[in-house]
């Protein structure tokens, strides 16, 4: 009879370790299903600002390339004739001085920085005997 009782006690006992068992494993899995949920809410959201940032930033820089290709529109450069006659103009000089027919960037550089100081000084004494003649 203790035999008995000793079996149906620990038979008992195993059944309820099966039963917390079975009770642990069922809120496992349900506090897996919710930080699964909240995971993926997470992820959305930190997607979510990502891409805010990311079309944001991309706007900008939209922004100032639209606005550096105006500004590069709006400057004046040399047409290809005049690049042409500068071209002529510096072989014919070099081709003179030193029997060298190649033309730098460098010389093309110094040729126009003549030419703009040219200018500059032709419009410095137009200004100048204007001023004279009022």
């Amino acid at each position: 009879m203790i035999r008995k009782l000793a079996l149906k006690s620990a038979d008992s006992s195993r059944v309820m370790d099966f039963e917390r068992i079975v009770k642990v494993e069922s809120s496992v899995k349900i506090m897996a299903d919710k930080m699964q949920v909240q995971a993926e809410f997470v992820n959305k959201k930190i997607e979510n600002e990502v891409e805010g940032e990311v079309n944001h930033r991309f706007d900008k820089l939209s922004e100032m390339l639209d606005k550096k290709l105006g500004e590069l529109g709006a400057v004046e450069f040399l047409s290809k004739e005049d690049l042409d006659k500068i071209i002529d103009d510096l072989m014919n000089v070099k081709g003179a001085d030193h029997g060298d027919m190649e033309v730098t960037l460098d010389d093309i550089i110094m040729t126009t920085r003549d030419m703009l100081l040219k200018g500059i000084q032709r419009l410095g004494r137009r200004h100048d005997s204007s001023l004279r003649r009022n």
